[in-house]
């Protein structure tokens, strides 16, 4: 009897990692920034071996726009924009920072993006600021129709309510507004009363669309009924245009409110 030789194959399992496994990128998600205080985006190189990494370059970008990167040599490259940062390279960590954080850069839909590449491989992360609620400016003014107000460097969305007394006045015939977006994404709203002033004075109130709450007020006088202070004048005010701006009343009515609250 004769045998036939048999090839005998053995199959190893081999285990292997991935280069998404290899390495990785570490940011926050979210950050909530306070308007003209610093804030600042991380971006940290994570590796499983570490000892062998080589990071061949790192960038921040927002929309498909190059904001800073890092070669392998450890240079930061900066590219223009409106909103003023700075960009720091560290122990495989790349910061993103802003001195103010402009409307332009908030918001979960508008995202940075941090991007390595590697020996090890590629990866990319993202984080999202949101600014907090904002209003910069009020003013307030007369006109031949009625009280107004303006609303300057204001994030996000609102709508204006006015009260005389108590009472709000909600025909929305009466009432009249126009918005605008200035540089950085700002928002300037405009509005004003169809309704003669009288000895109450008028409230012009700003309610943020996002938490539903007021985040500016004023109050708007009638300058024949203000009380004259003991030398006999009354609070300066001054004419342009057919339009009274009581700037010296808008101080004290915004003072007042804000200590209510």
């Amino acid at each position: 009897m004769g045998f036939t030789p048999l090839n005998m194959i053995w199959l190893v399992p081999v285990f292997t990692l991935t280069t998404q496994e290899m390495v990785g990128l570490s940011v926050s998600p979210q950050i909530t920034a306070d308007y003209g205080k610093p804030v600042t985006l991380q971006c940290n190189v994570t590796s499983k071996f570490p000892n062998e990494l080589e990071v061949k370059y790192v960038e921040w970008s927002q929309n498909k726009m190059l904001l800073c990167s890092v070669n392998s040599e450890g240079i930061i490259t900066t590219h223009n924009r409106l909103t003023p940062f700075r960009c720091e390279y560290k122990n495989q960590q790349l910061s993103l920072i802003f001195q103010n954080v402009q409307p332009m850069d908030s918001g979960i839909s508008n995202p940075f993006m941090c991007k390595l590449k590697s020996n090890q491989g590629a990866s990319h992360a993202y984080s999202s600021l949101e600014l907090e609620e904002y209003c910069g400016i009020v003013e307030v003014f007369l006109t031949s129709r009625g009280p107004g107000c303006t609303f300057k460097h204001v994030y996000p969305d609102g709508d204006v309510h006015w009260f005389h007394g108590s009472h709000r006045i909600s025909d929305g015939s009466l009432h009249n507004i126009t918005k605008r977006i200035s540089e950085g994404g700002w928002l300037t709203i405009h509005s004003y009363l169809n309704r003669p002033i009288s000895g109450v004075p008028y409230n012009c109130s700003l309610k943020s669309t996002r938490s539903d709450r007021y985040i500016a007020s004023a109050l708007v006088h009638n300058p024949k009924a203000l009380v004259k202070t003991p030398r006999g004048h009354a609070s300066s005010s001054f004419h342009s245009n057919g339009v009274t701006s009581v700037k010296g009343i808008l101080y004290i009515s915004v003072l007042i409110i804000v200590t209510v609250k």
